[in-house]
């Protein structure tokens, strides 16, 4: 009886592991790379989105690995972001710029369709290779055995061994993002590695001719409030931007 309640529960565990690597963090991988291709081609509103469902990914990602529920969490980042914390073996070492990043793209990069006022200061790619690398890197079943060996604290100490000097080194076995780098005739690996300090054969230290897109934009609402009765009753609004025109709420 014992043998096959350890034989369910490894198959539980590879069931869990292969929702995370292929569910999880490969389509969060394609989201992030959707997000460079955007950004490139200057669709502000598209790469925010794709930039948002990518970091959204990797956190539940995650969740998941280390068996942490995400279903209450909705698509709120920051409350995600903020959950790692009941993974208690676990010292995630994530700069405050990028928790910042993270609450930005929580507020802009939801806006489906352009339900409230969106703007880009020009750093955006930048901050989201540095946050998809401080943050994809603990997206990977860390809990392994090797017998009566357990592999945590080694897989734990490995990750934060990686910095800046060397963050172009870091790889997760069978990830997608490192099979695009691999492969120099995949017409991704072009938009991966471009002007990214975090992926890539080598260490930038410097980038040049990086085209910085900036600006700002409100939308139909807010420029003609006073129409949001008659379009309410005709298009359906999300929950922060009805409150806020009907009640006079904070702003989302």
């Amino acid at each position: 009886m014992s043998e096959e309640v350890d034989l369910e529960a490894a198959a539980q565990r590879a069931t869990l592991i292969d929702l995370g690597n292929r569910s999880f963090r490969d389509v969060a991988d394609c989201d992030y790379l959707s997000a460079r291709v955007l950004y490139r081609v200057n669709l502000s509103q598209q790469f925010l989105w794709s930039a948002h469902q990518a970091i959204e990914k990797y956190l539940k990602g995650i969740l998941l690995f280390n068996e942490i529920p995400s279903k209450p969490l909705n698509h709120d980042l920051e409350a995600a972001l903020a959950k790692l914390a009941e993974i208690a073996d676990i010292p995630f070492d994530i700069p405050e710029d990028v928790r910042e990043f993270v609450k930005y793209l929580n507020e802009q990069g939801g806006n489906r369709y352009f339900e409230y006022p969106t703007y880009t200061e020009g750093e955006e790619l930048l901050n989201l290779d540095r946050t998809v690398w401080h943050i994809r890197r603990y997206c990977y079943y860390m809990r392994t055995r090797l017998g009566s060996v357990d592999c945590f604290p080694r897989e734990l100490k490995w990750v934060h061994s990686f910095g800046i000097d060397n963050a172009h080194k870091f790889r997760i076995s069978r990830g997608y993002l490192e099979k695009v780098s691999k492969e120099k005739s995949n017409p991704l690996r072009a938009h991966l590695v471009w002007k990214n300090f975090y992926y890539g054969a080598k260490r930038k230290r410097t980038i040049s001719n990086f085209r910085m897109y900036a600006g700002s934009s409100n939308p139909t609402l807010f420029l003609r409030p006073k129409a949001f009765p008659k379009l309410d009753a005709l298009v359906k609004f999300s929950k922060p931007i009805r409150d806020y025109f009907k009640k006079g709420s904070p702003a989302p």
